[in-house]
């Protein structure tokens, strides 16, 4: 009777050993899941990534408009939460980034482009006095919408930035402080 009793001690003994280790596993386990569930939650469209987003679309809409009106691009560009474009005209018709043509394209891609760096400096106390644009007048800008760029970057960029554009159109040679030519 002893030995079966000593035994079933030891057998309890070892089952209690194996209890515990899958008790911490199971814990170990359950934490690790609540981080996870946690940064679900934070990553999922209505969580802390949805403030994110509400709070900076307004910034984008705003100076999007700000950069478009500048270069006498008269459309109101709007973003949603799900960064899908509404483009509206002067007569108020609804459209978006595929119903412009190619020269219209670059103008709000230029604002795009400028809104970013506008963006950044703010929110990040970022400041970069350098803009490099290569051969963004040499495509699809026609002669006035390149004056009206041109126009846009004086307007809004003052002498302590430092704007490179790199171009084989001549003609906006003279729009410029500086030019340096290089020949093949």
């Amino acid at each position: 009777f002893e030995s079966s009793k000593r035994k079933a001690i030891e057998t309890i003994s070892e089952y209690k050993k194996k209890l515990d280790n899958k008790t911490i596993v199971f814990n170990n386990t359950s934490k690790q899941k609540d981080v996870l569930d946690i940064a679900k939650t934070i990553v999922a469209d209505d969580g802390v990534k949805a403030k994110i987003v509400e709070q900076y679309i307004p910034l984008i809409n705003k100076h999007m408009n700000v950069f478009l009106n500048a270069m006498d691009f008269f459309v109101t560009f709007e973003l949603d939460s799900e960064f899908n474009e509404t483009i509206k005209s002067r007569g108020r018709d609804s459209f978006t980034y595929a119903n412009f043509s190619e020269g219209e394209k670059q103008r709000i891609d230029l604002a795009i482009l400028l809104t970013w760096r506008k963006i950044s400096q703010a929110k990040n106390s970022l400041s970069t006095n350098l803009l490099i644009l290569d051969e963004v007048f040499d495509s699809y800008l026609n002669h006035e919408a390149t004056e009206n760029v041109l126009d846009m970057f004086k307007k809004h960029f003052d002498n302590s930035n430092n704007i490179i554009v790199i171009s084989h159109k001549e003609s906006i040679f003279d729009s410029f402080e500086r030019v340096i030519k290089f020949n093949k």
